[in-house]
């Protein structure tokens, strides 16, 4: 074991296969993530801008984000954009890349608009026979049934899809955002439209999804590629068939199947009569069948639990209970969300690492170990929040480039014991990467533990005690 300071890459030039993200040296690349954020549903629309956010997650682990960007922020007024709006995207961009975490970039929309207790489209794209002071939508605990419930909710979504002007409009405000970002390399991609639905617009038979939907994102999708040629894009499902989507293969590559991954009954109840870890694989397995249908990889793009469940301890067993499931099947995910204030304000929804007050929490499960460039296949990870004890076994030949799994100090403040099966590895205290090179081709285990646990069969084993980082 040895240590060793990080060189960060400036070109990560990575490649979208079947089951995800690849970098230049042929390692799969592994995303966890968070998505910011829920307070940006409200003007200014920015979730933050001061830099120590993101050095707080970068310090947690995470190696991407989901940036939400709203069509209201970008086009408040028919063709006229918000170039400061715009200018604070690209500062936030630049800031996650400088610190070498990938963004995906996504036009993020509820319940159609503001107008309508949601958030996304502006005002003006309002249906004419939908008030915007006075209408039937409505927000709180249960504001996701109003996709069914109000008729103004609806008609507004007929509306947006069947109006080839509105189409126009979101798909310049895209352009306007790509040419915002410029071809940063960190870019990790474009997620269409958060959440659609399908307003009246029948979808029994995939109606809506493959006739009004598909053909949009396609249309977006062209757009974004005359001004990125190797962009890649995001879709999701429609958002009332989460998990018995219609959609059909596209005619396009380079594409992502983003779904989200709620338990709907904790989500709307704030408990759950169901076992959580049954209930989250099923869902899972609808989602990976639905990827495959498709050929795309999948990428959760949302996931996580309200910190009002009860009793107290369900909010972190739940949020457990999916990374476990996404871990050992190595799902990329996002977890939901990271507000730094006002984190309850949209719909009394209360789901960020921090709380009122500005303090961390759920970090005991939330932030762990983890893959993030794996040489090789047939990976398993897991991780014991209780013991501390992370596990990760795949395949790989002997040799270079490394696998690399993010090792965050929070779990480990007093330093960590490492197991190899074969190898050795090297420690980059600057970054929390530990690089392991396997000796021989096959399977191959590596252990992490507190330095107090003594783990037999393993040899070489290390303790890392904290160090003073270095400057590359």
């Amino acid at each position: 074991m040895r240590f060793g300071t990080a060189i960060r890459e400036t070109d990560p030039g990575l490649r979208l296969e079947l089951d995800g993200f690849y970098d230049r040296e042929g390692r799969r690349m592994c995303f966890r993530g968070v998505n910011i954020a829920g307070n940006a549903k409200f003007p200014p629309f920015i979730p933050f801008q001061e830099s120590c956010w993101w050095d707080l997650l970068a310090s947690w682990g995470f190696n991407m984000v989901r940036l939400t960007i709203f069509w209201e922020a970008i086009e408040p007024e028919p063709d006229t954009y918000d170039l400061c709006y715009l200018a604070k995207v690209l500062e936030m961009v630049d800031q996650a890349s400088q610190r070498g975490i990938y963004i995906l970039l996504d036009m993020h929309q509820d319940l159609y608009s503001r107008t309508l207790c949601g958030d996304g489209a502006p005002a003006w794209a309002m249906p004419k026979d939908v008030d915007t002071e006075s209408n039937d939508s409505f927000g709180g605990q249960f504001w996701g049934a109003a996709y069914i419930l109000s008729r103004d909710v609806r008609a507004s979504f007929t509306h947006f899809f069947n109006s080839a002007d509105l189409k126009e409009h979101y798909k310049n405000a895209w352009l306007e955002v790509v040419k915002s970002v410029g071809d940063n390399p960190f870019i990790l991609g474009y997620d269409i439209m958060n959440e659609p639905s399908c307003g009246n617009i029948p979808n029994d038979c995939g109606q809506f999804e493959n006739r009004f939907l598909k053909s949009f994102y396609q249309e977006v999708i062209s757009a974004i590629r005359e001004l990125q040629p190797s962009a890649v894009c995001f879709v999701e499902p429609h958002v009332l068939d989460m998990y018995t989507s219609k959609l059909t293969p596209f005619q396009a590559d380079r594409l992502v199947y983003a779904p989200h991954l709620y338990n709907p009954l904790s989500i709307t109840l704030r408990f759950n009569p169901i076992p959580e870890d049954l209930l989250f694989q099923a869902l899972l397995a609808r989602h990976q069948e639905k990827a495959r249908a498709l050929r795309m990889p999948l990428f959760i793009g949302e996931f996580g639990a309200p910190w009002t469940m009860q009793p107290f301890y369900a909010r972190d067993m739940a949020v457990n209970n999916a990374l476990e499931n996404l871990e050992e099947n190595l799902i990329d995910c996002v977890y939901w969300d990271f507000s730094v204030k006002d984190v309850d304000a949209w719909n009394g929804e209360d789901f960020s690492l921090l709380d009122r007050e500005g303090r961390a929490r759920g970090l005991k499960v939330n932030v762990r170990p983890s893959i993030t460039r794996l040489r090789g296949c047939c990976a398993f990870q897991h991780f014991d929040p209780a013991t501390k004890k992370y596990t990760a076994r795949f395949k790989s030949e002997p040799g270079n480039p490394p696998t690399v799994i993010r090792i965050p100090k929070l779990q480990y403040p007093d330093g960590f014991r490492v197991c190899l099966s074969d190898g050795w590895a090297e420690f980059l205290e600057d970054t929390g990467e530990l690089l392991f090179y396997p000796s021989w081709e096959g399977r191959h285990q590596i252990l992490v533990t507190t330095p107090a646990n003594e783990l037999a069969g393993y040899s070489p084993a290390f303790v890392l005690k904290p160090v003073p980082s270095r400057s590359p």
